[in-house]
């Protein structure tokens, strides 16, 4: 199973006053997706733009189709950590991650098997790719 990130355009039937003048909003909706067992069709990406490229900061599995500074949200499938582009080092607190640092989030991997206990059951084993060497 991968997760996916899926972004939609809307039209808002909100409108905003600026000057006088009414604006339409356009906003974007972010949902992940578990894709898995096939499903990687139907969600309009295969199997192969998914396989994992460069290492997740927290598991070191090889699981993030882009370099991590590009990987916006993306979450390992590994460790379920929730990629930060926006963290300047490992001991600050991540949004993304509901506050824990990347350190917690490396040692709680180290000792379960993922970055938050609450998040284990939906982590998986690495693939034999995917283990770092």
């Amino acid at each position: 199973m991968a997760i996916m990130l899926h972004f939609t355009m809307h039209s808002s039937n909100k409108n905003s006053h600026t000057n006088g003048e009414f604006m339409m909003r356009n906003d974007f909706i972010y949902s992940p997706m578990a894709v898995g067992h096939g499903d990687e069709q139907a969600a309009g990406s295969s199997e192969e733009s998914l396989k994992g490229k460069y290492p997740c900061p927290c598991c070191k599995c090889i699981t993030l189709p882009v370099p991590p500074e590009e990987a916006i949200a993306y979450i390992c499938p590994v460790c379920f950590w929730e990629n930060d582009v926006f963290i300047s080092g490992d001991d600050e607190e991540s949004d993304e991650n509901h506050g824990m640092t990347l350190n917690e989030a490396q040692a709680n991997y180290r000792k379960i098997g993922a970055c938050s206990p609450d998040l284990l059951k939906h982590v998986r084993k690495p693939k034999p790719e995917e283990v770092p060497k």
